[in-house]
């Protein structure tokens, strides 16, 4: 089974396509694709069983990252096949132009990541990581483990914020990949820091996105994603998440706005989505706000980068 849950690049979603159709004669189900402007990637999320695929040449790189500990045996390009023990976050980097086979004896599950080159350069600052210019087989990044936990979780989440989180992910991901946030991590300064946390505010009962959001700051999609990280500890997700509940909590507090207004005031999608998101962050209810003293107070929490499944 496979699962395309964001995309914005048509080249990305056909190459997405390619691996769908090696997959479907490998035994495995094709993927859909939705879209969102911004960034140009795709990301993919694959289960299937066992397999023998190869994969035939394509336009773009692609980045897959095992999320079960099973073994591989296989090549990227002309290089000899050999067995590797594929553990959970192993990284697997074909180049574009570049055929890659696999088999595995056992069902396994992974992630792969489309992009265009210009992802790279927006996080380069122009210049092509040669990191990633050539194939990478079963390297671990200890740094990507965090993202790479919560980008598979957050992609099993049908919410409205989800595909951005997952282009923030990604973007931190192959940021991670190039070696990005040691070397060429964008500063994010004050003004355009206060500029975002003033848009979010204002906005806040509205759909925010990632490229709205990079648009204040005056930013690339990726870049500032990287550099938010960066300046605040947060992905801009888990930040425009964090306000949203901190607001609820005020407004439950004063019990002024019915349940369903407290939600649309503080931009989520429905009562329900609410109720849900106050539970797995804070461990309370909206009810239980309103009529207990000891539930967490505006300001007190701050939301985890994991997303809970």
């Amino acid at each position: 089974m496979s699962l395309v849950i964001f995309a914005s690049s048509s080249s990305a979603v056909a190459a997405a396509r390619v691996y769908d159709l090696a997959l479907e004669r490998a035994g495995a189900r094709s993927a859909d694709a939705t879209s969102s402007p911004g960034v140009q990637l795709c990301v993919g999320l694959y289960r299937p069983g066992a397999y023998d695929l190869s994969v035939a040449p394509m336009d773009l790189p692609r980045l897959s990252i095992n999320l079960k500990s099973v073994p591989v045996a296989g090549s990227i390009g002309d290089g000899d096949e050999r067995e590797y023990a594929g553990r959970r976050y192993s990284l697997f980097f074909t180049p574009a132009g570049v055929p890659a086979h696999w088999r595995k004896r056992t069902p396994s599950r992974h992630l792969n990541i489309y992009f265009q080159p210009s992802v790279l350069e927006a996080i380069c600052e122009g210049h092509r990581a040669a990191a990633v210019d050539r194939p990478l087989i079963d390297l671990q990044r200890r740094a990507m483990r965090p993202y790479i936990d919560a980008l598979e979780q957050v992609m099993l989440r049908d919410e409205p914020f989800a595909r951005d989180a997952t282009a923030s992910l990604a973007m931190l991901i192959l940021a991670e990949l190039t070696g990005s946030p040691a070397q060429t991590t964008p500063a994010l300064g004050s003004s355009a820091l206060a500029a975002v946390r003033d848009y979010v505010a204002t906005y806040l009962d509205t759909p925010l996105r990632v490229a709205d959001l990079a648009a204040v700051a005056g930013l690339p999609p990726g870049r500032f994603a990287v550099a938010f990280r960066a300046a605040t500890g947060s992905t801009p997700h888990r930040y425009v998440l964090g306000r949203r509940v901190v607001r609820a909590l005020e407004l439950l507090r004063a019990g002024t706005l019915d349940l369903s207004e407290v939600a649309l005031t503080c931009g989520f999608s429905s009562q329900q989505h609410m109720t849900t998101t106050l539970h797995r962050v804070t461990g309370t209810t909206p009810a239980r706000v309103r009529t207990m003293r000891n539930v967490p107070k505006a300001g007190s929490w701050s939301p985890t980068l994991e997303v809970a499944t």
